[in-house]
């Protein structure tokens, strides 16, 4: 299943499933996890970072758990290398991770 896949499953429902959960039936290129067990948002709630509706609201929660996070930046890695292309990861939204993306391939 691609991470296309997977939001139109468990991503886009509310229930409070963890992230373990959501990614278990991505396809990864990037399968380290080990970040993760240091994230600020443990614990919170998914919907918060793959809001169905409230968009704008759901964002400004998810970038502030991100700016006390000092994983982000694996975060956003992980999202960026394994193509994900929908909710907020490493503070940065699905188009901002392209932007950076191009702009990192770029350099």
């Amino acid at each position: 299943m691609s991470t296309t896949e997977g939001k139109d499953n468990k991503a886009s429902k509310r229930g409070g499933y963890s992230y373990m959960e959501l990614m278990s039936e991505w396809q990864l290129k990037n399968n380290d996890f080990s970040w993760m067990k240091n994230a600020a948002c443990q614990g919170a709630d998914p919907e918060i970072f793959f809001a169905e509706s409230g968009w704008h609201t759901a964002n400004a929660k998810a970038q502030q758990y991100c700016r006390n996070c000092t994983v982000y930046k694996q975060c956003m890695k992980f999202a960026i290398d394994n193509e994900i292309d929908y909710g907020i990861w490493g503070g940065l939204s699905p188009k901002q991770r392209r932007l950076k993306a191009k702009e990192d391939s770029d350099e």
